[in-house]
């Protein structure tokens, strides 16, 4: 998994630091997230986006809802995953 793989939505690079241990455990954090703050719909929203590469229509066929209810359960995951990581690492805020 990537930091990156969010993007703008939740972007970490611009934080990125040379301290390989912090990213460590910025990435175990937000694993851990994903594991326990998401919906189980939010977190299979997110792998199909951001790990398989759908796009946000095939997102919401293989989940059967309409494009903006997909949209909207990964906009409150980005969410969800982005006020763990700023709890976690206050100098992401």
């Amino acid at each position: 998994m990537s930091l990156e793989l969010f993007g703008d939505r939740l972007d970490l690079s611009r934080y990125e630091t040379q301290d390989n241990g912090e990213r460590e455990r910025m990435l175990r954090t937000l694993r851990r997230a994903m594991e326990g703050e998401l919906t189980e719909r939010q977190r299979e929203c997110v792998r199909l986006r951001y790990f398989d590469g759908k796009s946000v229509n095939e997102v919401a066929d293989a989940i059967g809802v309409t494009p903006p209810t997909a949209s909207k359960h990964l906009k409150k995951a980005r969410a969800r995953l982005g006020k763990v990581m700023g709890y976690s690492f206050s100098r992401l805020n």
